[in-house]
């Protein structure tokens, strides 16, 4: 439909790693006629923000503003996250949304989601009712989620916890990852050019590892220690990518620093972006670590993925994930097992056929008046027997 005034959305963007989800989001609502997109950047965009901006389609309104919550100890964490909520609220009430689309579960996510209760504005919220007990996210995306009013999930997995939290069933709608599309749409290199941008030595047995701190532990860095040990006994090339801006990182930042620097075959990128990204998953043999990058995106190429430690334990894994403990030994192991790269072919849709960004915008112009959404209701239903859209095409 075309509406007299578009709907204006508020949408936040906190760090790199969630602009890879929902840019095609962004872009598909700067064509609609009937959406309109304002974007603030914060978090560790607050440092960096010409990452972010180069993310949002042209003549979008883009603000940067909070705090970069840079991996720091407890206290100092909540005090930026304190900026972080102050500013979003700040442009809350001087842009006027009228609603407001926020992704996930980062900590420096959820004060843009507790600033806009005062003014009692819909939120509508991408992969909620995702699992990962070895992180803080856990508790940060169900608090989300039932703060939310508009649910666009991963699978049809997150959609029945969700349905089970109480959300009404016309709230729910299954999506898939719109991280799939950004990395599905992404052109092949030539080997020639991904060494030289990559600066590898070669690609044979490439391994790529991000590690990040597992938050719900006593021991963060566990994982990181257990892949160092193990990426010394197999001294192939090894793509290193930082971790995110979790407490803890800032410790890890330094040891991974001092590992890439001692070992000519390591090569640290603090960032690859979606086309270098989607390109070394591509090549690689080997995804290492516990990013949710290895649960959700590697099964896109048919790439083996060693998940460590428990960050991600309860999300959904393809067979080609295999879980272990922070242990050297184990990761080793998998690693010397797992050296020859596998098919490449996609393993599977458990989390969507990059069509996501195309789906989200349709149930935003559908919407009728987006302040209907404010007033919930507690469902007590029996869970329906929900069904991915990618399953039928027909389906959206």
């Amino acid at each position: 439909m075309t509406r007299s005034a578009p709907i204006h959305i508020l949408s936040i963007s906190s760090n790199r790693a969630d602009i890879g989800i929902i840019a095609p989001v962004w872009r598909e609502i700067a064509e609609s006629a009937d959406l309109r997109l304002t974007v603030f950047l914060t978090g560790s965009h607050v440092a960096d923000s010409d990452y972010g901006r180069a993310a949002v389609p042209d003549g979008c309104d883009v603000h940067v503003g909070g705090a970069d919550i840079a991996g720091q100890d407890g206290l100092e964490c909540r005090n930026r996250t304190g900026q972080i909520e102050s500013a979003c609220a700040e442009l809350i009430a001087a842009a006027a949304p009228d609603l407001l689309l926020v992704v996930g579960d980062r900590i420096d996510m959820f004060p843009a989601v507790t600033a806009s209760i005062p003014f009692n504005l819909p939120i509508a919220h991408i992969a909620g009712g995702d699992l990962s007990f070895g992180a803080v996210d856990e508790r940060l995306r169900h608090a989300m989620t039932k703060l939310s009013h508009l649910h666009f999930v991963l699978n049809r997995h997150s959609a029945m916890r969700v349905f089970r939290m109480g959300e009404e069933l016309d709230r729910i709608h299954i999506v898939g990852a719109p991280n799939l599309d950004t990395l599905k749409s992404v052109p092949v290199m030539t080997d020639g050019d991904f060494l030289t941008e990559t600066g590898l030595p070669g690609l044979d047995r490439l391994r790529l590892v991000t590690v990040h701190p597992e938050t719900n532990s006593r021991t963060p860095s566990a994982p990181l220690d257990a892949v160092l040990k193990a990426l010394d006994v197999h001294k192939d090339p090894v793509l290193f990518t930082a971790p995110n801006t979790d407490p803890g990182s800032a410790e890890m930042l330094p040891v991974i620093d001092a590992f890439c620097a001692e070992r000519p075959w390591v090569v640290y990128r603090a960032n690859l972006g979606a086309r270098l990204y989607a390109n070394a998953m591509r090549r690689a043999s080997t995804m290492i670590g516990n990013s949710s990058s290895g649960i959700i995106e590697a099964g896109l190429f048919g790439l083996s993925v060693i998940n460590v430690g428990n960050r991600q334990e309860g999300r959904e894994a393809a067979d080609s994930v295999h879980h272990c403990a922070p242990d050297p030994d184990q990761i080793a192991n998998l690693m010397a097992r797992l050296a020859t790269r596998a098919s490449g072919r996609p393993n599977g849709s458990l989390y969507g056929d990059g069509q996501a960004a195309r789906r989200i915008r349709a149930v935003m112009e559908a919407l009728p008046d987006p302040s209907t959404l404010v007033i919930k209701r507690f469902q007590t239903e029996p869970v329906p027997a929900f069904k991915e859209p990618w399953a039928n095409p027909t389906d959206i």
